[in-house]
């Protein structure tokens, strides 16, 4: 019985050892299967304007854009890049102020944010620490929805008007 007993508590931690493996291994998907982001997607946020452009894939990444004017004057950039990586499919993301220097709160860091979770029409990346979550989701031909998760921070959610390239 003893023996029965260790076998199966064996058994049962090798089947949480492989659930958890599973579920930190890294997700890879063929860029191809995002390019529903390639193009020009405009919004609006915080009474101003967001413009987004996606790269067409390139080699084993796309690049992207993003910008936010207000009042007529621009507030941020970033340089965004989903990447091929050893770790799997990534996110980076750098933001800048105006004249392109390091964004205050980010101290010229740039973020990684791996795929955690893919389906046609979206692509959900999030930070290690769990401190960021990023949702792309196209909710149409002709739009593209972003949802932008932090921790301790209200969700944003940002409906874009999705032109292709």
């Amino acid at each position: 019985m003893i023996f029965h007993r260790q076998f199966l508590v064996a058994l049962f931690s090798l089947a949480l050892a492989s659930i958890s493996f599973a579920q930190s291994a890294p997700l890879r998907v063929k860029l191809d299967d995002l390019a529903f982001l390639c193009g020009h997607n405009r919004g609006e946020m915080d009474g101003g304007i967001i413009d987004e452009h996606w790269s067409e894939v390139g080699g084993d990444s796309m690049i992207g854009m993003f910008r936010f004017i207000k009042e007529g004057r621009i507030q941020r950039y970033e340089f965004l890049a989903i990447e091929q990586a050893p770790e799997g499919t990534v996110l980076r993301l750098r933001r800048f102020s105006p004249g392109l220097g390091p964004w205050e709160a980010d101290k010229d860091q740039t973020h990684t944010l791996p795929l955690i979770s893919f389906k046609p029409g979206e692509a959900v990346f999030e930070r290690t620490d769990k401190a960021t979550k990023i949702t792309f989701r196209s909710t149409s031909s002709n739009t593209l929805e972003v949802t932008i998760e932090r921790a301790g921070k209200k969700t944003d959610v940002f409906a874009y008007a999705h032109n292709a390239e």
